[in-house]
């Protein structure tokens, strides 16, 4: 395994911002950055060897810090939405502030994907990555608490992406911590950079239509007209939301109006003393590329980039609807004010922990 590491930016206020690259040698390497502790790209060959870009990322510092639709950010500290932008804890009630129309998204414009985190490389024999770490005081982004958290993104000689996190709390709070990687198994970067070339209609399903998905989850959260869940669990079957049997992406998009739903994943079997859950399948027949999600967490968002920009001032190829799909994994969206849904309380002498794996593989 091989780490390095280089300058990629600076923020405003004079701290220099760092990459890292881990290359395992077989085609695949993962590329990611201390601000906030955000996967910057990934690797991976094809069933005729070439390597491409699976993530959608930028080439430069500066169009991460104009903003950015949480690209392979890390999110926190309550990723997903909170309905009305409050929430009720030990008999009080905290005012957020609210950043989609009245409600809450991934903590807000401040959350932690916009935050410069310590950051630390580490190999350990066939696994290599970077433990990323941050603090964040009582009051920050409206929650109670000091918060002290962790994420380590790192690569296995399996041609295996582990997303691992951890955080201890000094005060009961929420706490919620995803990653927001938008994938692409064709080859998201490269495809867009090639002028020219033809890119699938929006009606076909975008760049991601016939990637074959499966579920691992019978069930969905039932959302009102502002994504915000009801509180209802519905079943998937007879639904375009059903992807319990693999299916292409594109065949319900449009009956769907594109994904941005959370699914609840079915139980899974204890792998190295944690419930790993199986959450997603992924096969894209071009390339032979295949992503297999499993984690700790018992749900998972599944978004298909439904408002990435048409249109972005200054830069020759922007990213479309459809170029690229999330499965966030993740507690419940809107826990805090649903008693039905999973607790997402962190409790002093606790310590939230959460992990993900992509095990990738080409057939």
């Amino acid at each position: 395994m091989k780490v390095s590491r280089a300058a990629f930016g600076r923020l405003p206020d004079g701290s220099d911002v760092t990459t890292f690259t881990i290359d395992n040698g077989n085609g695949y390497r993962l590329r990611c950055m201390d601000y906030g502790a955000t996967l910057i790209g990934f690797r991976a060959p094809d069933r005729e060897g070439r390597a491409d870009e699976l993530t959608l990322c930028y080439d430069d510092f500066d169009r991460y810090l104009a903003g950015h639709p949480f690209f392979g950010s890390t999110v926190g500290r309550v990723a997903n939405r909170i309905g009305g932008a409050k929430f009720e804890l030990k008999g009080r009630t905290f005012e957020l502030e609210p950043s989609e129309g009245g409600n809450l998204l991934h903590s807000g414009a401040n959350g932690f994907h916009a935050r410069l985190w310590q950051a630390e490389a580490f190999e350990r024999g066939a696994h290599a990555g970077v433990l990323f770490s941050l603090v964040s005081p009582d009051g920050d982004q409206g929650f109670p608490g000091r918060l002290d958290v962790s994420v380590s993104i790192s690569l296995t000689m399996d041609n295996e992406l582990l997303f691992e996190y951890h955080a201890e709390s000094d005060t009961p709070t929420p706490v919620n911590l995803t990653n927001h990687a938008y994938w692409n198994l064709a080859g998201a970067a490269d495809r867009r950079r090639h002028a020219g070339e033809a890119v699938p209609a929006v009606e076909a399903g975008g760049a991601i239509g016939g990637h074959e998905l499966t579920m691992f989850g019978r069930e969905y959260l039932e959302l009102d007209a502002d994504s915000i869940p009801t509180g209802r669990i519905l079943k998937v079957a007879g639904s375009p939301y059903d992807f319990t049997a693999p299916k292409p992406i594109r065949q319900d998009i449009a009956a769907a109006d594109g994904y941005d739903l959370c699914y609840v994943l079915d139980p899974g079997q204890a792998e190295d003393g944690q419930p790993l859950r199986r959450a997603a399948m992924v096969r894209e027949p071009s390339t032979g590329r295949t992503m297999e999600v499993v984690t700790t967490s018992p749900a998972v968002q599944f978004y298909t980039g439904n408002k990435l920009p048409v249109q972005t001032d200054g830069y020759d190829e922007p990213f479309r609807r459809y170029d690229a799909f999330c499965l966030e994994t993740q507690y419940h969206p809107d826990a805090v004010n649903h008693a039905n849904f999973p607790s997402i309380i962190l409790n002093p002498g606790e310590t939230f922990r959460h992990r993900t794996v992509h095990r990738f593989a080409v057939e």
